[in-house]
């Protein structure tokens, strides 16, 4: 999947969880984040929250301390 794609998955998803707030779009969320995920290796939620980078620290900062 090219870079291009990716970020219109991206797009498509975050228009998605805008709109679940009025409307149920849970199964088209399921299949960009499924999707996403094995394309990517990495969660979709992860990704965009910074969680990922934020436990790589949190690691880091174990291993120092």
């Amino acid at each position: 999947m090219k870079k291009s794609e990716l970020r219109e998955l991206v797009a498509k998803w975050r228009d998605l969880k805008r709109k679940s707030k009025n409307h149920d779009h849970s199964e088209e969320i399921k299949m960009i984040e499924h999707r996403y995920y094995h394309e990517t290796g990495s969660r979709l939620e992860d990704e965009l929250d910074g969680k990922g980078l934020h436990d790589f620290y949190r690691h880091t900062t174990k291993l120092i301390k």
